[in-house]
């Protein structure tokens, strides 16, 4: 009998370690402790470790034929290293977008500063971020100056240019991430490659 045709119950899975359902329960039961502590310790966060092994435990339950215990709990753990490593990806761009302030000046025409060699500092700033954004796909410069210097919200920007919302946020911190390491004095092609779409 083909493991398709076999019913739920059979000796062989009862004696692997029953179904996939009860396995993963077992994992949680005898490995969530030890997961949330791990990846709390990757990810500097209890909360996110918490999300992290949900989302780990959810592919864990989708997989079709799970295999023995054993097997499952290192696809769990490699599954969830994976996850928080992605998180740890997202988390270092996000905060290196949220934390620059590159484009104040453009934004801001200029800003409120009162003082000539101020102005005149801004402007050549402005004029040098300018070049780095002209460096860029002209796909994600469009995205990037409708909703940056345009001040157009990202729903609208996704409708215009018929992308989606989320494919918006990833030009707009593609740009922004760019323009700082070329800011930083990386050249073009090296901050190219450490920034990826």
């Amino acid at each position: 009998m083909s493991a398709e045709q076999r019913p739920s119950g059979h000796p062989a899975e009862r004696s692997a370690g029953v179904s996939s359902g009860e396995t993963v329960s077992h994992l949680f039961r005898e490995y969530n402790r030890m997961l949330i502590g791990y990846l709390t310790s990757r990810l500097r966060s209890v909360q996110e470790a918490k999300e992290v092994a949900q989302e780990a435990y959810v592919r864990l339950l989708q997989l079709q034929e799970p295999g023995t215990p054993s097997l499952l709990r290192a696809y769990l753990f490699k599954t969830a290293t994976h996850l928080a490593i992605d998180r740890l990806r997202h988390r270092a761009v996000r905060q290196s977008a949220e934390r620059t302030e590159l484009f104040r000046e453009l934004a801001d025409d200029g800003g409120a500063c009162e003082d000539p060699a101020e102005q005149l500092a801004a402007r050549e700033r402005a004029e040098q971020l300018l070049g780095f954004l002209e460096e860029l796909p002209a796909k994600c410069r469009e995205v990037f100056t409708l909703h940056r210097l345009e001040g157009v919200a990202q729903l609208e920007v996704g409708g215009r240019l018929g992308i989606s919302e989320r494919m918006v946020r990833r030009y707009v911190t593609y740009a922004m991430v760019y323009c700082r390491l070329r800011l930083d004095g990386v050249p073009a092609d090296h901050a190219r490659e450490q920034v990826a779409l």
